[in-house]
């Protein structure tokens, strides 16, 4: 009797549970969009969709430990996760209200360019050097309108040899993956089209060459990561913060009580068309500049119909005293003319870290390596439904059956 009791409760101690809800500001009540949410002090967690709604799976092992929530201007959530242990929970972020410093508001040195500059300068000293996995959640799909065309998902172990080696040197493994039905003759008719065409042509930055599948050329958007490198509409962060940008320091703000600039981004003057916009903002830590978020959008009128024909957003957290990415996600909106039709189409593809390896790596195992160039549908990965079922991934009206 005492041991099947003491059985019982080790089972009942070890299960994983699932909590769920949204996260909202809690002045307003407005969604905090891409909040993180986790185990505090590790790595574990997932972040909210665009809308806060969120789901996160938590070990068993970690059923002691705490719970945190946490976004760019607002105080950390906290909770202990034996207290909310199947339980639906909304979380209210509390906007944060310290007191900026007077001394760094006042001082005239302080200008964005001059952050800027110093933040890209200390990228090298801020990020990882060294080999590091980042585990998380991949999903690609295009949408007309409001209506999803195409879909797939896929769970990700990207082997990073450091931010000293060029990011084509990773090793990516997948260890599911599944798509929807109509994936392969979308992707065919309009995605790949649309990656071969030549014809692309922006005024404030540039487009290279298409680089690998889906997966690569997402990795290859992020300006942070390949800052030595010309990146899409971007270009390389030299040329960005030096010759073709305007920067502004907009307002401060805080993440976990530390003191963030919070700089806007305008083309030049000599940059600024009527049928052309470009907005963006980056959040700067003050006290080490490590860039935490960058948000990117480009816009074209024609006819007076704006549209939103590109748009980035990253951000990276701080994990055991150096920054690795929480997630990106980019948008690319095109027309393409094919088989005697005009399509309006929006692309997305998007990662959301869920878990940071450090130290000694376990290496990728040989048959969860995909090809760098390949696309993802075409490459070998299980597709297990049991899996998807307790899976941390980033909510989204799902466009695939469970």
């Amino acid at each position: 009797m005492v041991l099947l009791i003491l059985f019982t409760f080790t089972t009942a101690f070890t299960q994983d549970i699932t909590v769920r809800g949204v996260i909202v500001d809690a002045e307003t009540g407005d969604p905090v969009p891409f909040a993180h949410i986790g185990v505090c002090g590790k790595a574990l967690g997932t972040v909210a969709n665009e809308n806060g709604v969120y789901r996160l799976t938590v070990p068993g092992y970690a059923l002691q430990d705490t719970l945190c929530a946490s976004a760019i201007g607002y105080t950390k959530y906290k909770k202990a996760i034996k207290d909310v242990a199947g339980e639906k929970l909304d979380i209210h972020l509390e906007p944060e209200t310290s007191v900026l410093d007077e001394v760094l508001i006042k001082d005239a040195k302080v200008t964005a360019r001059r952050v800027i500059r110093k933040a890209v300068n200390k990228i090298r000293k801020n990020y990882p050097r060294n080999p590091f996995q980042l585990k998380g959640y991949y999903r690609d799909y295009l949408k007309n309108g409001p209506d999803y065309i195409s879909f797939l998902e896929a769970a990700v172990v990207i082997e990073d040899p450091g931010f000293d080696k060029d990011d084509d040197k990773s090793v990516i493994g997948i260890n599911q993956m599944r798509y929807s039905d109509n994936y392969v003759k979308y992707f065919k008719e309009y995605v790949r089209e649309f990656d071969k065409d030549t014809t692309k042509i922006l005024i404030h930055g540039i487009s290279p060459v298409f680089r690998g599948n889906e997966l690569s050329n997402m990795r290859f958007h992020n300006p942070i990561r390949n800052y030595m490198e010309s990146v899409p509409f971007i270009g390389d962060f030299i040329t960005f913060y030096e010759k073709n940008y305007d920067f502004t320091i907009a307002y401060y703000t805080y993440v976990d009580g530390e003191e963030v600039y919070v700089i806007d981004i305008k083309p030049r003057a000599e940059y600024r068309f009527h049928h052309v916009k470009v907005e963006g903002k980056l959040f700067i830590r003050v006290k080490d500049y490590a860039i935490l978020k960058f948000n990117y959008a480009y816009f074209v009128t024609k006819r007076l119909d704006t549209r939103k024909w590109y748009e980035l957003n990253l951000e990276y957290k701080s994990f055991e005293g150096t920054m690795y990415l929480k997630y990106i996600s980019y948008m690319n909106y095109y027309k393409i003319f094919t088989l005697g039709e005009i399509v309006d189409m929006f692309q997305y593809r998007e990662f959301f870290v869920n878990d940071i390896e450090t130290g000694d790596l376990e290496p990728i195992p040989q048959e969860s390596r995909i090809n760098p160039i390949k696309p993802l549908y075409v490459q070998e990965a299980p597709n297990d439904p049991d899996f998807w079922r307790s899976y941390n991934r980033t909510m989204l009206e799902q466009p695939l059956k469970e």
